[in-house]
């Protein structure tokens, strides 16, 4: 009879964690010591000049600590969180500049209300009307950054985008901010 052993995974970063580009795969990931994450970004979306591993930085450290630990991200479990904050990080250090994708997403009615980096908001694509929620990377006065949380999210019928997706819109896209996403039904 074999017995199970349940191991806490602690998800605070250590000293040992570094973005290292795998070749073989064509992939971006995070050693973690004990565990790989990979990161969903295409390589020809990441400004990647290294081939020696990048370790984790005071900032980095600092940044992921306090959107694990704060309540932007409180709801989901801590697997979830990590990855999120994770793919966050690499946004910010290696992902390349991108432009606006407003033509994906329906355009909502109404006032246009003001979010801010940690909030989450609804997008609804414009082709087959699927609303899906996103969490805030950054915005400024005309446009928002953001990542999709949940699995995929359909634009058109021949294409989605895959959880940890960023995009950048204009404030009208917004269908919901995070008062209004556990509701998801009525914006579908």
């Amino acid at each position: 009879m074999c017995k199970k052993t349940h191991r806490i995974i602690d998800f605070r970063p250590q000293a040992n964690w570094y973005w290292l580009f795998d070749h073989n795969r064509a992939i971006l990931t995070l050693n973690m010591g004990d565990r790989v994450i990979d990161i969903v970004y295409k390589p020809e979306m990441l400004i990647l000049k290294f081939d020696q591993p990048v370790f984790f930085t005071i900032e980095d450290v600092a940044n992921y600590m306090d959107l694990f630990e704060g309540p932007a991200l409180g709801d989901y479990w801590p697997a979830l969180r990590s990855q999120i904050i994770l793919h966050a990080l690499v946004a910010n250090q290696f992902h390349k500049p991108i432009m606006p994708k407003n033509w994906l997403f329906e355009s909502s009615v109404g006032e246009q209300p003001r979010v801010h980096k940690g909030d989450h908001i609804i997008l609804k694509s414009s082709a087959i009307k699927e609303a899906k929620k996103y969490f805030v990377l950054d915005n400024d006065e005309n446009f928002i950054l953001c990542m999709l949380i949940e699995k995929s999210h359909g634009l058109t019928f021949n294409r989605n985008f895959v959880q940890f997706q960023i995009v950048k819109v204009t404030y009208d896209k917004i269908f919901a901010t995070k008062a209004d996403c556990n509701t998801l039904s009525q914006y579908v």
